[in-house]
Parts: structure tokens; C-alpha cells; sequence
């Protein structure tokens, strides 16, 4: 029987709101850097086709679990889990997954800020850039590259510079925390539903605007090539150490927000009346389209100007920076890039922040009113601890900095050891605590939770679907995402050891 809910719970206003909060969540960094390159590096074609069977095997399951654990336990993630949990029976120790979740989403925030207010200290450069060669030009500096002028050297020496200046990361880190505090105190309608509504259709836009002119005006062939010719030999050489699966499984994961009790907190504002599985679907959807569309904004320009196609963060502000030196309208396509960026940024940080938020807020027992009230304070003062521990995190971040740059608070410990607080950070969260917390919620949905209660909150239109899920939540999701967490904490430190790093 379904978890009676108060009426001062929060709701989505449709399941269009829904999807694009959901879609949000799941769009960040992540996936305009850090997956294109995977793809190339690791079989191209191939390695998509290994990642979107992960995506809809694994990722799919798993995020139709949390949303219903949200919707039929409501109130606040740990207090939805340990209602569910002593409904069906079980043991309300269960509740340390929202526990889990909440503080790895609270520690993601605090250093996805500073590495979002890096972004928009791009996107600012680039405005004034803009804005320099119009006063000097007139109308035509529109049509000047990216920092027009400068030398190789000056511009790949920015962002050393950038980490250089502590007051300027502090800066923008705390101009980007305090417009996601704002947005999660306004609640869920009046938020972070309100936001999705702005931010995504202009995240869509440029994705696409930016991705034609690339294909357009860069070396569409080799990028194309890169992403998406099959190479089997590679992607068979990577298969035999473990590795490629891995990485396909633990992006298709993260990359749906799994994990972090997001998804649960983001299932408790959803009403009866929405199906979840067609739901879940428009989401990972929508997420591996836009994992794939974004090569194509990026490597088209980064092949037709020879450079070479760094992973991760090192894209960003390496290769592409150049490029956009080297292009006619490289500022302009340079701003609508870190624009597009920093809305990715925005929309993530803000569905993570909200899982802290929605526990601050509050259960089933309190008021509208007190919900609202508590909102608002636990916001704030959640907002002013992200931006506190972040201001350390961007301080870890200086080269040669004093004791901050230099401090490895786990030692030696396997996998956070060696590593600077921002990167620990890092570390714990993704490489323990969102698998844990992805394997307990598979474990929870189906073991746990009764089959009948699953199957009433699913809603699927076809017994057999719902069979494929069942099957997949109990057996297939547990053993792959406890994989990403044995190879993470043992297998993956074993190997870095017998390699000498």
C-alpha cells in the first residue's frame, strides 16, 4: 500500500517540468567534455554502442528505482526511504542510503562550484573580449576570434593564471553558488522548475547552433571518424584489463545522476498520476543525445585547427581556447560555448544542492508554511557552507599556494591519498560514495521493496516489462554498479601501485 502524503508536499507542475529538471540534472560537464572523448579514445562507434546499452540495461533501471522510492515514500529522501523501508518490512537502516546520498551531494557541490565559477570566469572574458573589439571596431569586431592578438603561449597560460589568483576563483565560485542558493530557496515550482524552464531550451539551442556551425566550418570527417567509426581492436584491447566496461557503466551512471539520492528527492515531487517509466525514459534519452551531439560542437573546430583532443577539463581550457584564437567569430563561438557550459553547471549544481535542501526542509509532518520557512533558512545556511568549503577547495587549487596546495589530507590512503582536498573530494564521491549509494538503491527496489509495491508504482503498460526490470534491478544493475565500486576502491588502486603512480 502506497505511503499516505501530506498536502504541504512540494510538486512538479507536469511531467514537461519534470523532464526537463530531470534532464538538467543529468546534463553537466560531464558530458560535453568527458564522453566525447571517451568514445574517441575507446573504440568510437563501438564504445557508444557498449556505453547506450549500459545506459538503458543499468542507468535506466536504477533511475526508474529511485524515482519511485521518491514518490511512494515522500517527505525528505532519508525520511521517504525509512517510511517505504518500514512499510514493506524491512529494516529502517535502509535510511543510511538517503544519509549517503545527501552529504555526497552536498560535497560534489562544494567543488563543482569552483570548477563552474572557472567557466563563467571564461564566459566573462569572453564578453569583454567581445565587447573591446565592438569599441574598437564597431559592429565588425563581432567577427574577431577569441582573443585576437594574443600569443599561444598567452592564452594557454590563462587558466594557470586563473588558478593563480585565489581572490578571482573565490569571486566567481561565490557568484555561481549564490545564484544556485537563490534559485533552490524559491522551492521546487518556483525554482528550480522555473530555471529548467529557461535554462534547458538555451542549452538546447546553442548545443545544436554550435554543433552545425562546428560540423560546418571544421573538420566534420575527422571528428565524425573519431566518435563514431567502429574500431573494434581497440575497444577489444581495452576490454581485456576491464577498464572499458567500467568506464562505459560508471559514465552511463553518473551521468544520470544516479546515486546521490537526487533522483529519490526528485521522485518525491512527482505525482501519481505520471508514469515513471516513460518518464525515466525521456530523461536517459535525452541525456545520451546530448552526450553524443556535444563531439560534434567540439571536434569538428578542434581537428580543423591540428590540435590535440584532450580529455576532461583539459579540453576546455587547452585546445579549444586555441581554436577559438584560430576561427573567424571565435569570440562569439567562444562565449555561446562557456554560456552553454555554464547552464549545464547550473542546472546540475542546483538538483544536487536540492537534495540537502529538501531534508532541510523537512517531513510529511510539518506545514506548508514551515516548509517554506525552513526552505529558505536551510538554503542559505547550506549555500554559505558550500561556498566556505569551497573557498578551500579553490585554495587547494593554487600552485604553490602554501600548505593548502600541497596538503593530501588521506596521505597515503588508497584512492583518496596523493590526492589535493578538491581531487579527495572528488575521489570519495565518485569513486565510493555514488556507487554505494547506486548499489544500495538496487539492492533496496529489489529485494526489499515488495513486488507488488513495485509494480503498483511503476505502472508499466506490459506484465513483461515490468519482468525485464525486475530481472534487471535485482540481478544486472547490483552486480555492474557494485563493479564500478570494486574496481574504484580496490582493483583500480591495485593497478595503479603495480604501475609505480
Amino acid at each position: 500500500m502506497a505511503v499516505t502524503r501530506s498536502g504541504s508536499d512540494e510538486h512538479w507542475s507536469g511531467r514537461a517540468a519534470f523532464v526537463l529538471a530531470a534532464i538538467g540534472s543529468a546534463v553537466g560537464i560531464g558530458n560535453l567534455v568527458r564522453f566525447p572523448y571517451q568514445a574517441g579514445e575507446n573504440g568510437g562507434g563501438a564504445f557508444v554502442i557498449v556505453y547506450i546499452l549500459a545506459v538503458f540495461a543499468i542507468g535506466l533501471p536504477v533511475l526508474m528505482a529511485e524515482l519511485f522510492i521518491g514518490r511512494r515514500g515522500g517527505g525528505t529522501p532519508v525520511a521517504a526511504i525509512r517510511r517505504l523501508a518500514k512499510a514493506e518490512g524491512a529494516s529502517t537502516a535502509w535510511a543510511l542510503m538517503g544519509w549517503i546520498g545527501i552529504f555526497a551531494s552536498f560535497l560534489i557541490v562544494t567543488f563543482y562550484s569552483v570548477i563552474s565559477g572557472w567557466l563563467l570566469y571564461y564566459a566573462w572574458s569572453l564578453l569583454g573580449d567581445i565587447a573591446g573589439n565592438i569599441a574598437e571596431m564597431g559592429l565588425a569586431g563581432i567577427a574577431q576570434p577569441a582573443f585576437a592578438g594574443d600569443s599561444e603561449d598567452s592564452i594557454t597560460s590563462r587558466f594557470p593564471e586563473l588558478l593563480a589568483n585565489p581572490g578571482r576563483q573565490v569571486l566567481f565560485h561565490g557568484l555561481f553558488i549564490g545564484l544556485a542558493t537563490f534559485i533552490v530557496s524559491r522551492g521546487v515550482k518556483g525554482g528550480i522548475e522555473k530555471a529548467a524552464t529557461w535554462l534547458m531550451p538555451v542549452f538546447f539551442f546553442l548545443l545544436v547552433a554550435l554543433s552545425v556551425t562546428s560540423l560546418i566550418i571544421g573538420d566534420a570527417a575527422s571528428a565524425l571518424d573519431f566518435l563514431f567509426r567502429p574500431k573494434f581492436d581497440a575497444l577489444a584491447s581495452q576490454f581485456m584489463n576491464g577498464e572499458i566496461l567500467v568506464n562505459a557503466v560508471g559514465q552511463a551512471f553518473f551521468s544520470l545522476s544516479l546515486g546521490s539520492a537526487l533522483m529519490i528527492t526528485y521522485g518525491i515531487y512527482l505525482e501519481r498520476d505520471q508514469n515513471i517509466p516513460a518518464a525515466a525514459t525521456t530523461v536517459a534519452s535525452a541525456d545520451t543525445a546530448v552526450a553524443l551531439i556535444s563531439g560534434l560542437a567540439i571536434f569538428p573546430i578542434v581537428f580543423a585547427f591540428n590540435l590535440e583532443p584532450a580529455g576532461g577539463l583539459g579540453l576546455i581550457f587547452g585546445p579549444l581556447l586555441l581554436a577559438f584564437n584560430q576561427m573567424p567569430f571565435g569570440a562569439l563561438f567562444g562565449l555561446a560555448f562557456f554560456i552553454m557550459a555554464v547552464f549545464a553547471a547550473l542546472t546540475s549544481a542546483i538538483s544536487l544542492f536540492e537534495v540537502p535542501a529538501a531534508w532541510a526542509k523537512g517531513d510529511i509532518d510539518l506545514d506548508a508554511a514551515t516548509h517554506a520557512r525552513r526552505r529558505t533558512i536551510g538554503s542559505v545556511i547550506i549555500g554559505l557552507l558550500i561556498f566556505v568549503i569551497g573557498v578551500f577547495h579553490a585554495l587547494s587549487q593554487v600552485p604553490d599556494g602554501g600548505s593548502l596546495s600541497t596538503w593530501q589530507p588521506f596521505g597515503q590512503m588508497p584512492v583518496l591519498g596523493n590526492k589535493t582536498l578538491l581531487d579527495a573530494a572528488d575521489a570519495l564521491t565518485g569513486s565510493i560514495m555514488l556507487p554505494l549509494g547506486g548499489f544500495l538503491a538496487a539492492v533496496f527496489a529489489g529485494y526489499a521493496v515488495s513486488e507488488s509495491s513495485s509494480r503498483e508504482e511503476l505502472g508499466f503498460k506490459h506484465e513483461k516489462s515490468y519482468r525485464r526490470w525486475r530481472f534487471l534491478i535485482r540481478y544486472v544493475c547490483p552486480f555492474f554498479v557494485g563493479l564500478i565500486l570494486v574496481w574504484g576502491v580496490i582493483i583500480a588502486p591495485l593497478l595503479a601501485a603495480a604501475n609505480g603512480n
